[in-house]
C-alpha cells in the first residue's frame, strides 16, 4: 500500500499554502571549501589567467582566417 500523507489533493495544496513562507527543510547553507578544493580552484584560476593571452591571440587568428579575402584582381600590389 502506498503512503498518502493527506487524504486528498486539495488538502495537500491547502497545507502547502499554509506553510508557503517557511524555508524548506532541504535548503542548507553551503559548506566551506576544504584546503584541497581551495588550492585546486586557485590553481585553475591561475592557469586560466596564464592562458588568456594565448587564447586571445588564437581568437584573433581565427577571426582573421575566416574574413573574406579579396579577389586576386582586387589585391593591392606592393
Amino acid at each position: 500500500m502506498t503512503h498518502r500523507p493527506y487524504p486528498s489533493l486539495d488538502r495537500a495544496r491547502h497545507q502547502l499554502d499554509r506553510h508557503d513562507g517557511e524555508t524548506p527543510p532541504f535548503v542548507r547553507a553551503p559548506r566551506p571549501l576544504s584546503q584541497f578544493e581551495r588550492q585546486f580552484f586557485e590553481g585553475a584560476a591561475a592557469a586560466a589567467e596564464a592562458l588568456r593571452p594565448q587564447m586571445q591571440a588564437l581568437g584573433k587568428s581565427l577571426l582573421a582566417a575566416f574574413q573574406p579575402r579579396p579577389v586576386s584582381g582586387e589585391e593591392p600590389t606592393p
